[in-house]
């Protein structure tokens, strides 16, 4: 027998079980009995309470442990689900799908909680895991995301060719070898990787050629060539090896990724494509309900929740108000009813969606208010919401959030839910409570959305002029609510041209104040270790950097946003370039192939330093996303963080910054 897996973070270990108070003490087999009953009524946050229950009462029960990791991994909580699989794998080590689930939990634990001890335990079993589960394509592409984010594709493809005699027969390996290969080559400058390319082109057509009047074909064979071609587009060859892959009586899981992948692009196409074919649409919907795993069949409760609201927004669109006069932007709800059969399909998907607890239900249960559909179970969903969110219960955080992002993250959430506790309340004629609601988030939570709504409220209560200040305010705090403040001027018997007259006044305070409140919100966090080579080869060092403002931007090549900045982020430099006292920095990172970019810069003319990541730093630095962009001030400590990219206002928000911390260098 192997050895089983070492403990992952011992640390980790000791709190992963429920506190006692929250335990329940009943036999193991009802334990395990009820577990899977609410596992089946969908009642997923109690099946995990029993099943962690179960497995504290039972420690050798590996189906307690392995059901438990399941929903742990559900519901964001990767670590805890990383542990409950090496529970699993110590009971029964060659069990491929606990393998699978580790490796799967090992990769989101890492990724989200940003320490790459977790890829490097990965790294670590990899061997160990591939004599038992080398079949299973899931676990590949775990591994190879995990070794680019650790800037580790050399010793990834390294293992996998220590294996490659062992699995000359698996056509699933052979697959993963060649994708990792190309994926380290395309990290490297030269023809390697249009060469790699050709040669499994070759093996493919060679592959589909003996096999294609075969009236019997194992799934593996299947499966690569399904995926092979894939990435080739030649998507006729594909879609022909695919429908063959998911007859294959031994399919198993082999269809189940690509398949998933494939409806997903097929539904979107169909749903805001110029196809009108319903009926085909849910079709693949139901299709994608019948996935193996819960967070595969959750996003398809989503997809339908999108396509029910999709079609019941199209049909209201055409429908002129009652009456023939328009709909006051202050009325609640805000648009005319929807059809009964359609108000009843968005009511039904949108309890479904919130049943399956995968996202935040916010957006969900606002559009069922938007047109005033059961206000009085939208109360009580918000409410249940909110009592949720202050219990901090899982799931609807970002699991990437951490520390204080986390923290606002949680209130606003709570924020948003009260909101929407108050427009029910408003819904079902409780005025004044709505009133008290509205007036209390305004005041302790100001924001554009909640300044707003209590302008609404305002004109709904015969208040224009109050209702007035309160959208002018949302709007200095960069609302989107111009047509409703016009209309409470225009009540208000006064001119529309009132609101920029007011707007004028407030905008510039409203914006100091909360330039004031960011600027004044620094992280003083000392930076990890970096020192990378640029384009030229020249080595930069942040500690070499001392007394001087650095702006450091992770991006990277296949990132939409990070390329959209770039022409402005030039501009900046451009404004700073005889300020010694300043340094940008861009950081590509280990996911980037060095050809692209080389290329983009190329092509654009950009001659700023590009450090190229191959080590993986982006994890050191908690990069979950791109771009994502760092100031550091002359003492070397990271101050603020911006991350994503939006064109308006970007120059400024970035300039207050530096200029900020330019000045504190000054000084």
């Amino acid at each position: 027998m192997k050895h089983r897996p070492a403990p992952l973070l011992p640390a980790t270990l000791a709190a992963l079980t429920l506190s006692a108070g929250c335990a329940d003490a009943r036999p193991h087999t009802a334990l395990m009995a009820d577990a899977h009953a609410d596992l089946e009524a969908i009642r997923l946050e109690r099946a995990m309470h029993r099943f962690d229950s179960a497995r504290t009462a039972t420690p050798g029960d590996a189906e307690a442990h392995r059901q438990y990791a399941h929903l742990a991994f559900y519901f964001d909580q990767q670590a805890k689900a990383a542990e409950a699989w090496e529970r699993v794998l110590e009971l029964e080590p060659g069990n491929a799908e606990a393998w699978d689930g580790y490796f799967s939990a090992l990769l989101w634990a890492g990724t989200f909680e940003t320490d790459r001890r977790y890829g490097e335990k990965l790294m670590q079993m990899l061997p160990e895991a591939l004599q038992y589960a080398s079949g299973r394509p899931e676990l590949y592409s775990n591994a190879e995301t995990a070794a680019s984010d650790l800037g580790q594709l050399e010793a990834y493809v390294a293992v996998l060719m220590e294996q490659r005699d062992a699995e000359a027969d698996n056509p699933v390996f052979q697959h993963h070898l060649g994708q990792a290969q190309v994926a380290l080559a395309d990290l490297q400058e030269g023809d390697r990787s249009q060469a790699l390319r050709d040669s499994l082109t070759a093996a493919l057509d060679e592959l589909a050629a003996r096999h294609r009047d075969a009236p019997e074909v194992a799934a593996p064979i299947l499966y690569r060539l399904a995926s092979g071609l894939r990435p080739l587009q030649r998507n006729d060859e594909k879609d022909y090896w695919m429908s063959r892959l998911l007859a294959a009586p031994d399919r198993g899981i082999l269809a189940d990724d690509v398949r998933y992948w494939d409806l997903a692009v097929k539904w979107q196409d169909l749903l805001y494509g110029s196809s009108e074919s319903t009926d085909e649409l849910f079709g693949i919907i139901d299709e994608g309900l019948r996935s193996p795993g819960l967070g595969a069949r959750a996003a398809w409760v989503s997809r339908r929740l999108m396509s029910v609201r999709y079609i019941a927004d199209e049909s209201a669109a055409g429908d002129p108000p009652e009456g023939g006069e328009p709909v006051s932007m202050a009325a609640e709800p805000r648009s005319p009813g929807l059809a009964p059969e359609y108000a009843e399909a968005l009511f039904e998907a949108t309890m479904d969606f919130i049943t399956w607890q995968y996202e935040s239900p916010v957006s969900a249960l606002s559009r069922l208010l938007h047109y005033g559909i059961e206000p009085q179970r939208v109360l009580e969903e918000a409410r249940s919401f909110e009592e949720a969110m202050r219990a901090d219960r899982p799931p609807h955080i970002y699991a990437g959030s951490l520390g204080e992002a986390r923290e606002r993250s949680r209130q606003s959430r709570i924020t948003s839910a009260r909101v929407l506790q108050a427009r029910a309340l408003a819904q079902i004629g409780e005025t004044e409570a709505a009133g008290e609601l509205f007036e209390e988030l305004a005041t302790e939570s100001p924001g554009s959305q909640t300044l707003a709504q209590f302008g609404r409220h305002l004109m709904r209560t015969g208040q224009p002029e109050r209702a007035l200040d309160m959208l002018v305010e949302a709007l200095a705090h960069g609302g989107s609510w111009r047509g409703t403040a016009e209309e409470a001027a225009t009540a208000a018997g006064l001119p529309t041209d009132v609101v920029d007259e007011r707007l004028a006044v407030r905008q510039p305070i409203v914006q100091a104040e909360l330039e004031a409140r960011a600027l004044g919100n620094r992280l003083e966090r000392e930076p990890p270790h970096l020192a990378l080579p640029d384009q030229h080869g020249v080595q930069w060092a942040l500690s070499e950097l001392g007394g001087k403002v650095v702006v450091l931007k992770f991006w990277a090549t296949w990132c939409g946003p990070c390329l959209a900045e770039f022409p402005h982020f030039v501009e900046l430099l451009e404004k700073y370039e005889d300020d010694d006292g300043v340094v940008f920095l861009t950081v590509a990172t280990a996911g980037s192939p060095r050809d692209e970019v080389a290329q983009l810069l190329s092509e654009e003319g950009y001659t700023f330093p590009v450090l190229l990541d191959d080590e993986g730093k982006a994890v050191d630095f908690e990069i979950l996303g791109y771009p994502t962009t760092l100031f550091l001030d002359p003492d070397g400590l990271i101050q603020y963080r911006r991350e994503g990219f939006e064109e308006e206002g970007y120059e400024h928000q970035t300039a207050i910054r530096i200029d900020a911390l330019r000045a504190s260098m000054d000084s």
